[in-house]
């Protein structure tokens, strides 16, 4: 790391925002690509990222939504998506903080609806305040995003729930229909990561993309929920285990 040029920070607190951003996505390719070359365990991979002493775009991907999928997500499910995550074609960002609701995770407002017709969920941004707002690598980086929404299954609530929702196409990474999505713009600080907002509009996604680990909705709309996740009983913070212990 100290002998590739790619990973020097000289003049970081000098460069424009976008150009510390372009800045770290080299930075972390060219990470993953000796972590490929080296197979480098996690707590390798780890080290080496604090000794780039610079923080890069696709950071939430290892530490959040990746997790996420390994702690909530069915075996059938890891199988399917945790290969994609692990090759970049799905990188990956944790959607929960809304503009109006932060830590409070009980007052979000985006809603995912089942419709059994569809065998799908239809993820939409009911409010202003609703709007996805400061999740990181969302701005420009992610293509998928694990969006924290309320379950609705005729007219009920069920709380919260976790989803993954593909926002920006994998081949050409404009945004999908019924997605608004961007950068919020300069902060005091952290500027390489691009802190982002979300807005759907009647976004369908198929059923089985539910986190289902823990609580899961069956073909005709039925609720069920496994010891350790919501739904009511001691262990309704499982849902968002991964914001809490990041």
């Amino acid at each position: 790391i100290q002998a590739d040029p790619v990973f020097h920070n000289d003049g970081n607190d000098h460069m424009p925002r976008w150009e510390r951003y372009e800045q770290g996505l080299r930075k972390a390719f060219a990470l993953e690509r000796l972590r490929r070359e080296s197979g480098w365990t996690e707590a390798e991979w780890r080290a080496a990222v604090e000794a780039l002493a610079d923080d890069l775009p696709t950071l939430l991907h290892p530490i959040m939504f990746v997790p996420n999928i390994r702690m909530l997500c069915t075996e059938a499910q890891q199988a399917y998506w945790l290969p994609k995550a692990r090759s970049l074609e799905v990188v990956g960002c944790y959607a929960q903080t809304e503009l109006g609701h932060g830590s409070n995770v009980r007052a979000l407002q985006t809603t995912a609806t089942y419709v059994r017709e569809d065998d799908a969920f239809v993820i939409h941004t009911p409010t202003l305040a609703a709007v996805k707002w400061w999740p990181g690598s969302l701005g420009r980086t992610a293509n998928t995003a694990m969006v924290i929404a309320r379950l609705i299954i005729d007219g009920a609530d069920h709380g919260v729930q976790n989803f993954l929702v593909p926002i920006r196409d994998r081949d050409t990474h404009a945004a999908l229909p019924g997605v608004t999505v961007g950068d919020i713009g300069p902060k005091l600080g952290y500027n390489n990561m691009d802190n982002g907002f979300l807005r759907f509009e009647h976004v369908k996604i198929p059923r089985m993309n539910m986190a289902m680990r823990y609580a899961s909705v069956d073909r005709s709309g039925g609720f069920t929920t496994k010891a350790g996740g919501g739904g009511g009983g001691a262990d309704d913070k499982v849902p968002y285990v991964t914001m809490m212990q990041v």
